[in-house]
């Protein structure tokens, strides 16, 4: 009969006892390359800049109910959770009103970039007609850019004569040297608009907001400023008596 051996056969299931490090004939060096390829990368990890979440710029809109004014601003957050946990202080509230919005700056800078650059076109398309209008041309149409958002518009020497701009949003608009004679601007708002050299010659520009807006060597001959909010308004003496309809002293 054969004998039995003392140690048993070594078994081919690589999953049985004796694999991998639980096997006693591992080769020191074989173990020592692994232990400095496991330093290496905890080196390396401790390299890795860690991730710091950042802070970014949002714009928020709110309408407390239907018909109110439309509250906009500003904040700083790391994601919109973030920053609606922000406006939730901002404004005081425990809920947000269902009417709001808040979106990232840049994206809302975009979007007003490519909503400018289509309103410059459109614009450019009615003054075109408008002064084919002004020639008599059968073809030309008076310029009705009433209740436009034209701000910060860049229209200097333009030909904008009768142009109705009635409660047309310009402020900050660039209007030097343009010529605005018998235009209708009642109502609107030309707050911080250059009006430098412009010609408002019988110009209507009743309960118009001109705070800040700057008239320097603008003729104002027959222009009608009732009610307007002339505040700030940069203009020369002359002309400001002129537009106000003061008789000088002899």
């Amino acid at each position: 009969m054969a004998n039995k051996s003392d140690n048993p056969p070594a078994s081919n299931d690589p999953l049985s006892a004796g694999f991998g490090h639980n096997r006693p004939d591992v080769p020191d060096d074989e173990l020592a390359k692994e232990l400095e390829e496991l330093r290496e990368a905890e080196l390396k990890s401790r390299d890795l800049p860690a991730f710091e979440p950042k802070l970014q710029e949002y714009v928020y809109e709110v309408r407390f109910y239907p018909g109110a004014n439309l509250i906009r601003g500003e904040l700083q957050a790391f994601d919109i959770p973030h920053a609606e946990r922000v406006l939730h202080v901002i404004l005081g509230l425990t809920r947000l009103p269902v009417d709001t919005r808040i979106v990232l700056k840049v994206e809302e800078d975009e979007r007003l970039r490519q909503s400018r650059v289509e309103r410059n076109r459109r614009a450019l398309r009615m003054l075109t007609s408008h002064h084919h209008w002004l020639q008599g041309s059968s073809d030309g149409k008076r310029a009705d850019f009433a209740g436009e958002d034209l701000s910060d518009a860049v229209l200097e020497g333009r030909d904008l004569s009768h142009v109705s701009l009635t409660n047309a949003r310009l402020s900050g608009a660039k209007l030097a040297g343009a010529k605005l004679v018998g235009a209708d601007l009642s109502g609107a708002d030309l707050s911080g608009a250059d009006l430098s050299g412009a010609d408002l010659t019988n110009a209507t520009l009743a309960d118009a907001n001109l705070i800040g807006a700057i008239l320097l060597g603008a003729k104002v001959d027959g222009a009608d400023v009732w009610r307007a909010n002339l505040a700030r308004m940069v203009i020369s003496p002359e002309e400001l008596h002129k537009i106000l309809g003061c008789k000088s002293q002899t």
